[in-house]
């Protein structure tokens, strides 16, 4: 049984999703879409590496070398996940359903506001 738009209350980790899939639906699911979510994450993973590469490796090679391959360990991770994303777009649209992931969104709006 669904529930009604009013009664289901959102996290805020729930309204973000719900935003994201609404824009994969209007903008399409892209590696431009990815990266204009992401970028973030992937730019603090950068920022890491290169500290590793220009500080740790030369004071201390093992810790330097350890964090730039856990960086390149996470970034192939996040693109393997990206990969089975992209691949399973097709059925994953038709499963959900976007009228409700908009009521929901809209609800949630109404309510913080």
């Amino acid at each position: 049984m669904l529930t009604t738009p009013h009664a289901m209350k959102l996290t805020r980790l729930q309204y973000k999703a719900l935003k994201i899939y609404r824009c994969y639906d209007t903008d399409g699911f892209t590696v431009g879409q990815v990266f204009r979510i992401c970028w973030k994450q992937w730019l603090l993973m950068a920022a890491v590496g290169i500290f590793s590469s220009f500080c740790l490796i030369p004071a201390l090679p093992a810790l330097g070398w350890l964090y730039v391959g856990i960086c390149g360990g996470a970034f192939l991770r996040d693109v393997g996940y990206y990969q089975v994303a992209f691949r399973m777009w097709p059925v994953t649209r038709q499963i959900i359903d976007f009228k409700r992931v908009s009521e929901l969104i809209e609800s949630h709006e109404k309510e913080v506001v």
